[in-house]
């Protein structure tokens, strides 16, 4: 009888949960995020820039608020901001996406996610 092998992996263990970054949206955030234009190549392009940047994102369904969700985090355990997870929600994957880039761009700029922690404040979807 064959023995069943197991192969090895170079998975990195995942870094210790250290909480979620609520940012909350003002009324003008929302409207900024609703009107902007986010096509398809932007969609892929901002990816692929964010992954380069050391992020990884797991897309899914929230059923619990009825709208697509979106979780970054740092890839790199030893980051300074490793474990802390940042969400973006919208009516598709895109749009939970754009929230997402606009929430990092826009509202934490260049402050870490580490020093931003313990706001204690919620986010809504943009739509």
């Amino acid at each position: 009888m064959p023995k069943k092998t197991t192969r090895a992996t170079n998975k990195q263990p995942q870094p210790a949960f250290r909480g979620f970054l609520n940012i909350d949206l003002s009324d003008e955030d929302r409207s900024i995020i609703k009107s902007t234009v986010y096509d398809d190549a932007e969609w892929h392009g901002d990816i692929h820039k964010w992954i380069d940047n050391g992020f990884k994102f797991t897309f899914g369904y929230d059923n619990y608020n009825h709208c697509f969700s979106v979780i970054g985090a740092r890839n790199d355990r030893e980051h300074l901001d490793a474990g802390i997870l940042l969400t973006g929600r919208g009516s598709t994957p895109s749009k939970a996406f754009k929230q997402w880039v606009y929430i990092q761009t826009r509202l934490v700029g260049d402050a870490t996610w580490t020093e931003l922690l313990d706001t204690g404040v919620t986010q809504e979807i943009d739509d």
